[in-house]
């Protein structure tokens, strides 16, 4: 009996999990710090990149949980080259096009 409860809450929990994958992290200081390189600007470049990567960081992980799996897997694997939010974000707006109005 123990065994037919275990199971059947496993087969009733797996598709709910099937998706909850957790979201990639990267790194915004290596990505800021190559995008600024030796520029006169560099500080005011690295700023403003940081912020940018950390507002779709927020904005990536307030959507994520309700990601398909599918879209999850893809655009973590898209994105893990160059290991950015941007590309991430770029990813799931491609995969998940928001709707527009008026159409």
């Amino acid at each position: 009996m123990l065994r037919f409860l275990t199971l059947t809450m496993a087969l009733t929990l797996a598709p709910s999990l099937a998706g909850a994958g957790t979201m990639p992290a990267y790194d915004p200081e290596a990505i800021c710090s190559d995008l600024a390189g030796t520029s006169a600007r560099q500080e005011l470049i690295m700023r403003g990149c940081l912020d940018f990567q950390e507002r779709l960081r927020k904005e990536i992980s307030l959507a994520w949980d309700g990601l398909p799996g599918s879209v999850q897997d893809a655009c973590e694997h898209a994105a893990k080259e160059p290991g950015d939010y941007w590309k991430l974000k770029s990813c799931i707006d491609h995969e998940v096009p928001t709707p527009t109005s008026g159409r």
